[in-house]
């Protein structure tokens, strides 16, 4: 079996001080790194326009690959992204393990979308670097609907990846698999909502729904994707505000999830104590047009929104994760896709300091803010602003939230801009200006270790 993937954290240093000093030197002063990006292409209902839309800087080189034959290698453009259709014969459909996931590589710092794109029924999904992916993960997900109903799918990133995946109500199931190699779990009309996958080694995880209704019921589905957080990536504190598709929804809300990754973990909303959950267990409540709200946990928990159904109207079925308080970037460079992926209507909605409001920036100039309003018992306010096509910049005095939607004519994407752990091309906060002595000793001597056990993976 081919075998194309490599360790994301290492470069294969020979055990040298030259080499040492050259990758401390790239930590402390946070130099240009390669990136590595995967994904997985889940079933939708309708026969879908699927693509990879990469953006960062001109002229800038990718490849993208798999192992069941596709491997491409792209530029992006003058403009700065590049959108590569996908076929629709790498749709995951069933359950069991599949070649047919991908990896994106690129010399230098990228970003990306999964757009899974069809007439009526749109999802997409922030994709995050490999650095961000962890060993443990809850899942979001929704039940009922049509086609295969929920979706979970597991990507290995390295060979002898062992994986424990207990799906919601059932029984665990453990698989192995190599690098490249997706399980795909298909869970018909059952929520996989609360969810788990352990794996021995990193693993990226997405969950999904080839059509679902959300709610149950509500005229019209949609597919939905996003790619899950690592558990030890979540946070315990988190603000919401609704999407601006809350207004078109026929509920005139968001369907807001909070789910456990500890037992007996205390949620709070808007301050209130409302439900003590277990690993798993999740609490839901709406969050009207216009609106925000506070999450707070006594442990970390995943936050997942949904737009809901329009029944027809200008929007319909999308999911997101919230990335917690803790793990905002005060200056973002993200796109819209363009070009045969372009929406109609795009919109970031934020959550930003009151105090900020003045300072946040679209494109170096000064953002509308005037529908902004404030959140209640909070310095934070709540809004959104419309985006242009293609790479754009948001930035303010402090860290604030970004969560990416729009679409048209009944069709809709929602997902988050980027975290501390997943920036892609926006700048994560530094961690200091100067490493104090006692920090560049660990990481030297850290850095000693991994070049001392270092060894070519066979095949590589």
């Amino acid at each position: 079996m081919k075998k194309y993937f490599w360790n994301p954290t290492a470069r294969h240093l020979k055990p040298s001080l030259a080499a040492l000093g050259l990758a401390l030197g790239s930590l402390v002063a946070g130099t240009a790194h390669a990136s590595v990006l995967y994904f997985d292409f889940n079933r939708n209902a309708v026969p879908p326009d699927a693509s990879i839309f990469l953006f960062g800087a001109s002229g800038q080189t990718a490849t993208v690959d798999n192992l069941a034959g596709f491997s491409q290698s792209v530029t992006l453009g003058a403009n700065g992204f590049f959108n590569l259709a996908i076929p629709n014969a790498y749709q995951q459909s069933g359950t069991g393990t599949t070649n047919t996931g991908f990896r994106v590589v690129s010399p230098n710092p990228l970003a990306g979308y999964f757009v899974n794109r069809a007439s009526f029924s749109t999802d997409m999904t922030y994709v995050q670097d490999a650095t961000a992916l962890g060993k443990n993960y809850v899942v979001a997900s929704q039940g009922g609907g049509f086609g295969e109903g929920s979706q979970v799918m597991v990507h290995a990133t390295a060979d002898s990846t062992a994986v424990t995946f207990t799906p919601k109500g059932g029984a665990p199931i453990n698989v192995t698999l190599n690098a490249g190699e997706t399980y795909k779990y298909a869970g018909g009309n059952t929520d996989l909502t609360g969810s788990t996958v352990t794996a021995s080694q990193a693993v990226a995880v997405f969950g999904g729904h080839e059509c679902a209704q959300v709610p149950i019921g509500t005229a019209y589905c949609d597919t939905l994707t996003e790619q899950m957080i690592a558990t030890d990536k979540l946070s315990k504190t988190y603000l919401l505000t609704a999407s601006e598709g809350a207004s078109k929804a026929s509920t005139l809300s968001d369907l807001v999830r909070v789910i456990a990754t500890a037992d007996n973990t205390e949620v709070k909303v808007n301050g209130a104590v409302v439900a003590t959950l277990n690993t798993g267990e999740v609490y839901e409540f709406s969050l009207g047009q216009n609106s925000g709200s506070t999450v707070d946990a006594s442990a970390p928990v995943m936050v997942a929104q949904y737009l809901k159904g329009g029944e027809g109207a200008n929007t319909d079925p999308a999911l997101a994760l919230v990335p917690g308080a803790d793990t905002w970037l005060k200056s973002y460079r993200l796109a819209t896709p363009s070009g045969s992926q372009a929406f109609v209507e795009n919109y970031a909605s934020l959550v930003i300091g009151t105090a900020d409001l003045a300072s946040l920036m679209l494109d170096g100039v000064s953002a509308n803010t005037l529908g902004f309003t404030p959140i209640a018992g909070t310095a934070y306010s709540r809004g959104s602003v419309d985006l242009p096509l293609g790479l754009f910049d948001l930035s303010a005095a402090h860290p604030f939230l970004v969560m990416l939607g729009g679409g048209s004519n009944a069709d809709s994407y929602f997902t988050f801009g980027g975290a501390t752990f997943a920036p892609g091309i926006s700048v994560p906060p530094p961690t200091s200006d100067v490493p104090e002595p006692a920090t560049v000793a660990l990481l030297s001597l850290g850095l000693l270790g991994v070049v001392a056990t270092r060894r070519r993976r066979p095949g590589a």
